[in-house]
């Protein structure tokens, strides 16, 4: 009955709890204005922002454009203080590049990424070291050998499927290194070496050991395998060498027409050479410190990275999330506005600006992993990405797609349509809000989900300048920012002077 009189009083417009008599929530919900988001959308999609790529001179530029809309507008930093470090989370990616290596015999060389596909899992690699050739035979018919400080190489007819065997292979013996050989499909070694060239290329991590960037303990033994251990996809050239037979001959061992009578050895010398760049980058962050329980936090967020230039083209990336940082900062401005005049929300709200959403939500991963409250005090996120901008199933741009309302706090999307209905009347789209939507996992609050912890993802859908050069600001409806904006506050408003 508490919640219905509550849905009462917003529908007939009385001040709200925390509310004096002289301001209702609405009051400060209108601080956030389309002029204010404008000019915050067009710094941070200007040409001087360099697309705002995460480790780039125009990300810390962005991220110092941030900092500085904080604490001017009076947040503090996450220690309470204004000490400008308080307002930055700094961490370490590492730049993938192709690694350098060699597998050298007796007579031959082989070089990584042209003749077999190795990955540095932590540190470079140098050894000398037996193979073993197992042929496609099951590696329980191999005990009484101790593979411990061997390589095992074995054929498969279907190379997609070579690591879930490669994965038995590794619970049953433990040897250094896997090597495997599919000789009826040499097409797919060709592919899957071109495809891993082109995405490492582009890729980043974050620069810490495996075992605390992800979370092993939590993924399947299939997936701690793959990302601990070196199992190596090699040519059928290559497997030639190694095992001394002949093209024919290995395609009927892995086709199962012919047994191995018995395994070989072939002494080799491997190389494998960590080269990746390291990338200093950084979180922006600020805190509005509750009045009643200041150790229990709302966050809302947004990323402000975005994909940089790419020789002469450069990606402003206004919408993409330009639109969603100007938000955030707006929005943090209209609760200071309400503390200033004495009415302070009864948690803490904590605004977080991610890098690296761009490179695989880098930077709320990290956030996560290194969170600077403790995560069970986090008790929803509200996450904003691309608000200004209309997709081809809408004729108008008053909507907004919720996604995350009926997951993990289903009454999320009660108190949503109860606040829109008062103000500001967006139609609320929950056509993606399924927990198997891909959209779902593609933007920062699923790092929030991950660890159990509600979140809400605000998105106008996908449009034909999306990741474009053309996502300029002159394209944005920035009143319509601005009403997702005031919705936005309105929710985190309820959700930190909740009992």
């Amino acid at each position: 009955m508490k919640r219905l009189r509550f849905y009462l009083l917003l529908s007939i417009g009385l001040p709200l709890a925390g509310f004096s008599q002289n301001y209702s929530n609405i009051d400060f919900a209108r601080q956030i204005n389309e002029k204010e988001l404008k000019k915050n959308v067009e710094v941070l999609s200007s040409a001087k922002m360099q697309g705002r790529e995460t480790g780039t001179k125009g990300q810390k530029l962005a991220a110092n454009f941030i900092y500085n809309q904080f604490k001017n507008c009076g947040l503090t930093g996450i220690n309470k203080n204004t000490d400008s470090l308080n307002y930055f989370q700094s961490f370490n990616l590492s730049k993938l590049k192709l690694p350098s290596g060699k597998i050298q015999t007796e007579r031959k060389s082989f070089s990584n990424y042209k003749d077999f596909i190795a990955d540095p899992r932590q540190d470079s690699i140098s050894l000398n070291i037996n193979v073993v050739f197992i042929g496609n035979e099951p590696i329980e018919n191999f005990s009484e050998i101790d593979f411990t400080d061997k390589a095992v190489l074995f054929l498969t007819s279907n190379f997609h499927k070579a690591y879930g065997r490669a994965h038995h292979i590794w619970k049953h013996s433990t040897p250094k290194l896997i090597l495997f050989n599919d000789p009826i499909n040499n097409k797919v070694f060709n592919r899957f070496l071109n495809t891993k060239k082109r995405v490492r290329n582009q890729r980043f991590l974050l620069n810490e050991p495996i075992q605390d960037s992800t979370h092993l303990s939590s993924q399947t033994d299939l997936y701690t395998c793959l990302k601990e251990k070196l199992i190596i996809p090699i040519s059928t050239q290559m497997a030639k060498t190694l095992t001394g037979l002949k093209t024919k001959e290995l395609k009927e061992i892995a086709n199962k027409q012919k047994h191995l009578n018995k395994t070989t050895n072939c002494p080799i010398h491997f190389e494998l050479n960590k080269e990746d760049d390291i990338i200093k980058t950084e979180n922006v962050y600020a805190l509005i410190e509750g009045s009643e329980k200041p150790n229990e936090y709302i966050v809302i967020s947004s990323h402000y990275d975005h994909l940089g230039k790419q020789g002469e083209h450069l990606f402003y990336g206004a919408n993409d999330n330009a639109s969603g940082t100007a938000a955030v900062i707006e929005i943090a401005k209209a609760f200071k506005e309400a503390v200033n005049n004495g009415i302070r929300p009864k948690r803490s709200i904590l605004f977080v600006a991610f890098t690296g959403e761009e490179k695989g939500l880098l930077g709320s991963k990290y956030f996560i992993d290194h969170s600077p409250v403790p995560l069970k005090s986090i008790k929803t996120n509200l996450n904003l990405d691309m608000l200004g901008r209309m997709d081809d199933k809408h004729s108008k741009s008053d909507y907004i797609y919720l996604l995350g309302t009926s997951h993990l706090n289903p009454k999320l999307k009660k108190m949503s349509d109860s606040l829109n209905t008062l103000h500001p009347k967006l139609i609320l789209d929950y056509e993606y809000d399924q927990p198997n939507n891909p959209l779902y996992g593609a933007s920062d609050q699923a790092s929030f989900v991950r660890k159990g912890i509600p979140a809400i993802m605000y998105f106008n859908g996908l449009h034909q300048d999306y990741h474009t050069e053309n996502d300029t600001a002159d394209k944005l409806n920035n009143k319509n920012i601005e009403r997702v904006a005031q919705l936005v506050f309105l929710t985190a408003w309820e959700l930190a002077n909740q009992l």
